[in-house]
């Protein structure tokens, strides 16, 4: 058993050095039963961050300190944010999990989770941004040819004519106004947090799949930091101190709400 899941580790890292959007090692998004069956020695990575920040942006920017510590996998990851529900301090956290294990683990978050909390309500905002994106466009060209008059005179004029031409299909590129709806709990709401997309992450790392659990809020214990963050178990590497060395900090994302 344990040579097969070290086979499926090794299988998954040599996925990580796929295509070639990023160079060196990658880390890797691996279940926390496989990961610790690797023999790498386990510690805790987490990551604060403030109000109006993207979530796709954020993990990527996580996976980079935990890159730059060293660390081969990573499992565990949840994002967690500060919320209240009648004077009582909440914990509110999604997971990030590998394709195909968020329904065992959203289990375990409803029986958690014994109540409906309103910090769990889900609200709807239009979000307006600028995308680049290109489309056919059906305009009509215009020839101009040169044309010299047929009947001989004393001065016979030469002169330029512009004709109509049929339609044609043209494909055109450029930033244009978006608007969409953005669907997110009422606790990412309050801090303007744009939930992450898998897509997008997969954009810049090929290699990593991943999904997004339910949310869940229980309440916050006293020993717990009071901040938001995203944190993970991280295998191998240096630690802590590595990870965090001439990173720059996430710089919150704006948009118009």
């Amino acid at each position: 058993m344990r040579r097969a899941a070290l086979a499926l580790l090794m299988f998954l890292s040599a996925c990580a050095h796929g295509p070639a959007q990023r160079s060196g090692p990658s880390v890797v998004l691996a279940p926390s039963e496989l990961a610790r069956q690797s023999g790498l020695e386990p510690w805790a990575i987490s990551m604060p961050f403030d109000k109006g920040q993207d979530g796709t942006e954020l993990v990527l920017k996580f996976l980079d300190r935990a890159e730059a510590s060293g660390a081969h996998f990573v499992s565990d990851v949840q994002v967690v944010f500060m919320s209240e529900e009648e004077g009582q301090p909440l914990e509110c956290r999604t997971h990030l999990v590998p394709p195909g294990t968020a329904r065992n683990l959203q289990k375990g978050i409803h029986t958690a989770r014994a109540d409906t909390r309103p910090a769990l309500t889900l609200v709807q905002r239009p979000v307006s941004s600028v995308e680049f994106s290109c489309g056919e466009t059906r305009v009509a060209r215009l020839q101009t040819e040169a044309y010299t008059d047929p009947v001989p005179t004393p001065a016979t004029r030469s002169f330029a004519r512009t004709g109509g031409h049929p339609f044609n299909n043209v494909t055109q590129c450029g930033y244009v106004p978006v608007t969409r709806l953005l669907t997110r709990y009422a606790f990412e709401d309050a801090v303007n947090y744009v939930p992450p997309e898998p897509s997008r992450i997969q954009q810049v790392r090929p290699a990593l799949r991943l999904e997004e659990t339910g949310a869940e809020c229980l309440p916050r214990l006293p020993s717990t930091p009071a901040v938001n963050r995203i944190e993970a178990i991280a295998y191998g590497g240096a630690g802590p101190r590595a990870a965090m060395q001439a990173t720059p900090d996430v710089l919150p994302v704006r948009l118009d709400l």
